[in-house]
């Protein structure tokens, strides 16, 4: 059935029909290439944005690991500082000690009787020039530690 214009036939012709299904189609490919634009545009928005916060990242790691080496060097100085400090202390006490002995053993020395000086004396010669009598002793003191203590186990 053919339309005639100025007629009040609500049912469109056959090339009617195709005229709204080909701009239809054109409509939706447009909106289909806008779609697709938005999507590559979003893909390399997030794309752009992904390297700007790696780049982010990799300046302020920089920029921390900087830090951590000035904050070691600082340490370090600050340990070697305080161990100078500590081992003169130690020498110093050291130092304080020795004298301290040698005190006691001047006072020690001085109100020991003198036979008992020589008796020491004479006694610490003995061992100097017959080491290996001592030495034999010692072997056979430790010997019988070790038979005693193991019978002791049993």
């Amino acid at each position: 059935m053919i339309r005639q214009p100025g007629s009040d036939d609500s049912t469109p012709t056959p090339e009617e029909l195709r005229a709204r299904v080909e701009g239809t189609r054109e409509e939706l490919g447009m909106e289909v290439e806008e779609a697709a634009g938005k999507t590559a545009d979003v893909k390399e928005q997030a794309q752009a944005k992904a390297a700007e916060l790696k780049e982010t990242a990799q300046a302020k790691g920089a920029e921390l690991k900087a830090q951590a080496q000035v904050k070691g060097a600082e340490l370090k100085g600050q340990a070697q500082v305080k161990g100078a400090e500590l081992k003169g202390q130690a020498q110093t006490r050291a130092a304080g000690a020795k004298a301290q002995a040698q005190v006691k053993a001047a006072e020690v020395l001085e109100r020991t009787p003198q036979p008992m000086r020589e008796k020491a004396y004479q006694v610490g010669e003995s061992a100097r020039t017959n080491v290996k009598p001592l030495i034999g002793f010692g072997l056979a003191v430790l010997a019988v530690c070790v038979v005693v203590s193991r019978a002791g186990r049993r």
